[in-house]
């Protein structure tokens, strides 16, 4: 239960694509669902259905809003999904639509630099870590204005935003742990805020993908 007076902001990553199956770096690209994704985002529609959110707010890449829309179809009517440009994917310059392999004979030093510590380097034509934390920072605050006590707010994005935006919500002093969380398509993270504290809910929760819909609702459903 989130504590008297507090609400809990739920930090979903959208539905798989044909890049992520291919482990593409998508960005700022704008790639679709696959199939498979869309059926994520329908299972964890079913999973929420019982947790009815204040706000939906969304990325505006098509992967990030379809999957709220899916989700949403499954939820209470009339909670309008808010774009935030501000939640869009961290751009990796001319690593998007190349896969780990690719990069190493584009760009191999850039690449083992920035995976050893992302601070300290930008692939060519992307955006920096600083400027990803400063649209994670601007995001954070539109999401922690005070909320309802017991309210739920859904925030439906990428990996890389979002897991910058809860290194700000927990009060990281590090940003470069940013990098050593994993969030798999269409999983759940959600931390609780009261009085200006934030404490983690859960992390990389994904079990709704692997779950027969019938049984999610009951099984799997989050009371606040």
């Amino acid at each position: 239960m989130v504590k008297d007076g507090g609400y809990r902001i739920f930090l979903i990553r959208h539905g798989e694509t044909d890049w992520n199956k291919s482990f593409r770096y998508q960005g700022s690209s704008d790639v679709e669902l696959s199939g498979a994704g869309r059926e994520q985002a329908r299972m964890l529609g079913i999973r929420l259905g019982t947790t009815v959110p204040a706000r939906v707010v969304s990325s505006p890449l098509s992967r990030a809003y379809e999957t709220a829309r899916i989700i949403m179809e499954h939820n209470a009517e009339g909670v309008e999904i808010e774009k935030d440009p501000d939640l869009r994917e961290i751009s990796f310059g001319i690593w998007e639509g190349h896969t780990p392999s690719e990069v190493k004979e584009l760009d191999y030093d850039k690449l083992i630099r920035w995976r050893a510590a992302p601070f300290s380097v930008t692939p060519n034509g992307g955006e920096t870590m600083e400027e990803l934390t400063i649209r994670a920072s601007r995001a954070a605050r539109g999401l922690t204005e005070p909320g309802m006590p017991g309210e739920a707010i859904f925030v439906v994005a990428h990996g890389g935003i979002l897991r910058a935006l809860l290194a700000i919500l927990m009060k990281f002093d590090d940003m470069n742990i940013t990098w050593r969380m994993r969030m798999d398509n269409c999983s759940i993270t959600a931390v609780d805020i009261w009085e200006n504290r934030t404490s983690l809910y859960i992390l990389n929760d994904s079990h709704h993908c692997r779950m027969p819909g019938d049984e999610l609702a009951a099984a799997l459903s989050f009371s606040l």
